[in-house]
């Protein structure tokens, strides 16, 4: 329920809103979309004394206004399960689901100071987000039309979301479109997420907003296509049956498309990409060129002295994650690497091991801190760090490292090649599907490596639990983050006694619940698991325990 609304800064009961506050009755779709405010008409007043005043409330409206901003993560951090054996009742659950997590049209319910502030701030109005969730997508369509004229003349943010059948029947289409050739002149950021096998639509709604996207103004451009596909020619530019829509089949002239797409600085491709000849990989800040495995065929690629191309056209370029096939090895020789003195994010994560040796040293990062992610060779017995990581690591400035095993090949950590030859100004580590072993390690021996090491982070790791506190004991810990550890050394069904020793190897340990790679779990969206019920263990002379912060 809703909290009572506020007079000022503080809060009363009557739950009516002042003329002065209520919003414009112009369109009545807004007025459909918010809360019934009339079950508040009943309760009774209060005295003035009751009046309180929250303390989020004394904040200053700029600091407000940052905080209603982040409550839009909502609406992509709630999962859809969809099955296409779904009754229309579960697809409209989810509908209501989604609904309930609105935003800001339920923060303006919340008190009269919000609702005065979110009324009053176009840009809270200018993220539109259609779902095709089911059959039609038309409560999220009257939602975003609502959203349009409150934004002003605010540049939009489209956010799409497409879970339908190829074989269901979305009866306004044509009025999807017609809204999107409206928002389009104003769009500065366009995010496609098609999870549907239609990829026909996929197609026509690309063509529909590129098309019409005012030049200079589209500056976020976000396609990912989870529909699996089989690729059946080899081509030579790479791209072949990966392809976005062109300028010709989307109606306009090469110059006016480049001239759309030239402005972009944050580009992510997922499964379809332009030619890679295309200024939308000029200038850019982010860059990620991604794609899911096929059934079967090629995976689209690209040659080297192209990425090379990309990469000189972009010197401000701060993020770049790719695994895409990179060709071109027998050339990389030739080639002077590419200074990207901005850099501060590298992931080669999901790449092909053998592409390594041909994106690695096109790579010159400067001396900013960089976060790097790289996965471990398909082996048994894989090197920690292969020769082009070790050389990479030697010459870049890694201050957060992520090493991801290979779930299928049961690989274990090789504590000694850690230790000895890890950069020593990393401050976050990362080990994924990895085994802890037994390795004999001396708490008096001093290594150089990890001198600098603070954040420990393991996902889906193997652990002995012993010898586990005595690699971390190696270190001056001061945050350790765990999901879905399997602890070994203890009888089997204790985990809770394991979790409780680990508990207390650094003064803050937490238990993600989050899916979401390690990379990304110092964001404020990450979720934790309450820490396991407490038992008795035995007394330990390093003194009190630390205790588990949620």
């Amino acid at each position: 329920m809703y909290a009572k609304d506020f007079s000022t800064r503080g809060c009363g009961n009557s739950g009516k809103f002042s003329n002065s506050t209520k919003p414009s009755t112009e369109d009545s779709l807004v007025d459909k979309l918010e809360p019934d405010l009339h079950i508040y008409s009943t309760i009774p007043l209060r005295s003035q004394a009751d009046y309180f005043i929250p303390l989020i409330n004394t904040l200053p409206t700029e600091i407000l206004i940052c905080i209603f901003k982040y409550c839009h993560y909502l609406w992509w951090s709630t999962p859809i399960r969809k099955d296409q054996a779904d009754s229309p009742a579960i697809w409209d659950r989810s509908i209501r689901n989604i609904m309930r997590l609105g935003c800001p049209e339920n923060l303006s319910h919340v008190c009269t100071l919000w609702r005065q502030i979110v009324l009053s701030t176009p840009a809270m109005w200018s993220c539109l987000n259609i779902l095709t969730l089911g059959r039609s997508p038309q409560t999220f369509l009257d939602r975003a039309s609502a959203f349009v004229p409150r934004a002003q003349n605010q540049k939009f943010s489209l956010c799409l979301g497409l879970y339908h059948y190829e074989t269901t029947f979305l009866p306004n289409i044509d009025e999807l479109k017609d809204f999107f050739r409206f928002t389009s002149p104003r769009l500065r950021e366009l995010l496609i997420d098609n999870y549907s096998d239609d990829t026909a639509f996929f197609t026509s709604l690309i063509q529909t907003t590129i098309s019409k996207a005012t030049p200079g103004i589209l500056h976020c451009l976000c396609v990912t296509n989870h529909c699996r596909r089989t690729q059946q020619g080899i081509g030579t530019e790479g791209t072949d049956d990966w392809e976005l829509p062109t300028a010709e089949s989307c109606g306009v002239s090469q110059q006016l498309l480049d001239s759309i797409l030239r402005p972009i600085t944050s580009l992510r491709l997922s499964n379809n990409f332009f030619p890679w000849s295309s200024p939308a990989y000029h200038g850019l800040v982010k860059l990620h060129l991604l794609f899911t495995r096929s059934k079967r065929g090629r995976k689209p690629h690209i040659h080297v002295d192209k990425l090379r191309d990309m990469l000189l056209a972009s010197p401000a370029l701060r993020v770049l994650h790719i695994n895409i096939t990179v060709i071109g090895k027998d050339e990389i020789n030739g080639l002077a690497p590419v200074p990207l003195n901005e850099l501060e994010e590298l992931s080669l994560d999901e790449m092909s091991r053998d592409v390594y040796d041909v994106v690695l040293p096109l790579l010159a990062p400067g001396t900013k801190p960089l976060q790097f992610t790289f996965q471990m060779q398909q082996e048994f017995n894989a090197p920690l760090y292969c020769t082009t990581v070790a050389a990479f690591l030697e010459r870049a400035n890694v201050t957060s490292l992520y090493i991801l095993g290979r779930s299928l090949f049961d690989q274990r950590l090789s504590v000694d090649e850690l230790m000895t030859k890890s950069p020593g100004n990393i401050r976050t580590l990362g080990l994924e599907y990895l085994q802890i072993p037994e390795a004999p390690i001396s708490e008096d021996e001093t290594y150089e490596g990890l001198g600098q090491l603070s954040r420990l982070y393991m996902r889906k790791c193997v652990i002995d639990v012993d010898e586990f506190k005595k690699l971390a004991g190696l270190f001056r810990l001061q945050m350790l983050k765990l999901h879905k550890p399997e602890f070994r050394g203890r009888p089997k069904g204790n985990d809770v006694g394991a979790w409780q020793e680990i508990m207390s190897i650094a003064p803050t340990v937490k238990w993600v619940r989050s899916t979401r790679g390690m990379d990304r779990w110092d964001g404020w969206m990450v979720e934790y698991n309450d820490p396991p019920a407490t038992v008795d263990l035995p007394d330990r002379s390093c003194g009190d325990t630390p205790s588990a912060v949620l």
